[in-house]
């Protein structure tokens, strides 16, 4: 199968105070943690027979995309991060062309390791869902993957929730992989970057985690739509 694997560092960084995935974190710039670890991912599919791999890398930044062409990303640039998440969604999805599946992955989650995004791949290719999200508890997080069924889904996207507006509308149809806490773990502040250097978020965050995840739960029982069919391999 085709696999588009979309690494997105477009963000502002407004709470931070300065651009943070330029800014180093344990020995190099923060977006680099998550782009070596989606590579390593993409390597040890391909090496399993698993997938055929396309990797993009979607920002604003060009440092971001020199670095990204150097490990074999297609670079896109987004001249639209303005308009949030949902920008680099659809960036990232038209860059892809057609695939068989679509992953996207934060580039402010360091600890999000290859061989975690890996098993999450291969868990979702087992599970027969049509959307898959890493989890902690009834919190989900990224990476997150929609098969080809919801591109056009994903293309028409608008607003600032992303991805989370087709999950809403389709729950059923998810596939959820647990992960360890820490893995899930965003650099939102530069509390949250200073806190992870000690080895866990700051207690304000951390209760927000918690309330997001219990939003989640209450949210789990909708019905919500029912999925879109499934389309053929590309060319098919």
């Amino acid at each position: 199968m085709h696999l588009a694997m979309i690494y997105m560092a477009s963000g502002f960084a407004s709470r931070f105070g300065e651009n943070k995935l330029l800014v180093p974190f344990r020995g190099k710039p923060l977006y680099l943690h998550g782009m070596e670890h989606l590579a390593e991912a993409a390597r040890l599919l391909e090496q399993e027979g698993a997938a055929e791999i396309s990797l993009l890398a979607v920002s604003q930044y060009g440092e971001i995309l020199a670095k990204g062409r150097e490990m074999g990303y297609i670079p896109v640039p987004n001249s639209r991060s303005r308009e949030g998440i949902t920008a680099s969604l659809r960036l990232g999805t038209l860059g892809a062309g057609e695939a068989e599946a679509y992953l996207y992955f934060v580039a402010d989650q360091p600890f999000m390791g290859g061989e975690t995004i890996r098993a999450f791949v291969s868990g979702f290719l087992k599970s027969k869902k049509g959307i898959g999200c890493a989890a902690r508890g009834s919190g989900r997080g990224s990476p997150v993957i929609f098969s080809s069924k919801y591109r056009e889904s994903l293309l028409g996207l608008s607003g600032d929730k992303g991805g989370r507006q087709i999950m809403e509308r389709f729950p059923r149809d998810i596939w959820a992989m647990q992960v360890k806490g820490e893995e899930l773990l965003d650099i939102d502040r530069r509390e949250d970057m200073e806190a992870a250097e000690r080895g866990g978020p700051p207690a304000d965050k951390a209760a927000a985690d918690k309330a997001a995840a219990d939003k989640a739960a209450a949210e789990k029982g909708t019905a919500g739509e029912k999925p879109p069919p499934e389309k053929g391999p590309p060319g098919g």
